[in-house]
């Protein structure tokens, strides 16, 4: 029976590459993106790679999450693979955010994520090796704030950005803690600065090459949970 995998943010970027390496792994994806036209366009794009369905989630939406997992649960009984890496980069820094843009970015980068993953926990544990792959960045580290990574005046990170992607780790944590004794694997990892929408189109690191570690966590056969990966594969602090 084929692997079977749901990406969130998938019409483009990391998530489109991850799609991509998933079905040359022999898996069956569900592409989801919140823009139908879009979504059945990279899912078109992707057909000859492999067993490709378009799905619609809106991370902000939670009414869009059931029927996806009610069907994936009609077609093949399990999800073994979750990967959460819909995401937005939103403006605003610590001391002149919007109070409307950050609640729109933890509704799109944290809060739908995590309710996804409470939703789809029944058909993981149908799975014989179910794992939960949480895309963050190197913005949701501690660190990042004070030094700015080397990439911007320490104190000026997106405040929006970073606690969403801090609160993932958070999560990701807590998953794993909770899930670990029923085999199921939780992690997080650093695709590193990808040139995606993301990073306004500013990163050094190509959309396929930040989907390697994604690819790698999902194929792995190392029980490694509850860790934060870099894009290289080096566990990281939180």
């Amino acid at each position: 029976m084929a692997t079977v995998a749901l990406v969130t943010g998938a019409n483009t970027g990391i998530g489109f590459e991850a799609v991509r390496g998933l079905l040359q792994k022999g898996m069956t994806v569900y592409l989801a993106a919140r823009d139908a036209a879009k979504g059945e366009a990279a899912t078109a794009e992707l057909a000859s790679e492999g067993n490709v369905h378009f799905v619609r989630i809106d991370t902000t939406d939670p009414d869009t999450f059931q029927p996806v997992l009610d069907r994936i649960e009609a077609e093949h009984g399990k999800l073994d693979i979750l990967v959460n890496n819909a995401g937005a980069a939103f403006p605003g820094k610590v001391y002149d955010i919007e109070p409307d843009v950050l609640r729109l970015c933890l509704e799109t980068n944290l809060h739908g994520p995590v309710q996804l993953t409470q939703l789809a926990l029944p058909l993981l544990r149908k799975s014989d090796d179910a794992r939960i792959i949480m895309v963050s960045s190197g913005a949701g580290r501690f660190d990042f704030y004070a030094t700015g990574g080397g990439m911007m005046e320490p104190g000026t990170a997106p405040y929006g950005y970073g606690l969403s992607k801090t609160g993932m780790n958070v999560a990701t944590a807590l998953f794993a803690a909770h899930l670990e004794k029923e085999g199921i694997r939780v992690n997080a990892c650093n695709p590193g600065y990808v040139n995606s929408l993301v990073s306004r189109f500013m990163g050094t690191r190509t959309p396929a090459q930040g989907a390697e570690i994604i690819i790698d966590l999902a194929t792995t056969d190392s029980k490694a949970t509850g860790k934060f990966f870099d894009y290289d594969g080096r566990e990281l602090s939180w």
